[in-house]
């Protein structure tokens, strides 16, 4: 909400130009006037506050992975025609681990026809996943600093929609199965 103050002599000028009827202005103590403009930001200088902070990621699955972390399935979306699968990994304690696959070794299985699909390449042939190692472009690499989790996310073709799960296969990570597709 955006509040002006004006002073009285403003408030007068306005009336005046309006056509309205000026009324005497009350005495207006200047040291007053100056705290208060102090202690009430202008609104031009205010920002926006910050957005309150999104739902956090509801976990549909959890699986172990290496060195003692925990893996969570947090999304298995359709899109149009393409899958993104979200995972949330979690260190076992404080220390910084890091987290390497292979891209071509993550798969989507359709649960009803045994479809093997794999991530899906930009055109540039870059894998459609997060975050990528830079050097060779073929890794994914997550680095788990302070015992905070790290996301990890890929985009694969859809099943159809007559498919309603699908298996998620991560190298050194339990197999999803059976996994409902939100479409």
């Amino acid at each position: 909400m955006i509040r002006l103050t004006l002073s009285g002599a403003a408030c007068a000028l306005l009336l005046a130009g309006c056509g309205g009827r000026e009324e005497p202005a009350e005495a207006v103590d200047p040291a007053a006037e100056a705290a208060a403009a102090r202690a009430e930001p202008s609104p031009l200088a205010q920002t926006a506050a910050p957005p309150p902070p999104g739902p956090a990621a509801t976990t549909i699955q959890t699986n172990s992975g290496p060195d003692g972390t925990q893996v969570d399935l947090t999304r298995v979306r359709v899109t149009g025609n393409v899958l993104t699968v979200e995972l949330s990994y979690r260190p076992a304690g404080n220390s910084t681990e890091w987290v390497y696959l292979d891209a071509d070794e993550v798969s989507v299985i359709d649960d009803a026809t045994s479809q093997r699909y794999g991530i899906l390449r930009d055109d540039s042939n870059q894998w459609m996943a997060a975050p990528l190692q830079s050097a060779s472009g073929d890794r994914i690499s997550l680095r788990l600093r302070d015992g905070r989790p790290g996301i990890i996310w890929f985009k694969f073709p859809a099943p159809p929609a007559s498919s309603p799960t699908v298996s998620i296969n991560i190298p050194d990570v339990s197999p999803f199965d059976g996994v409902a597709v939100q479409r």
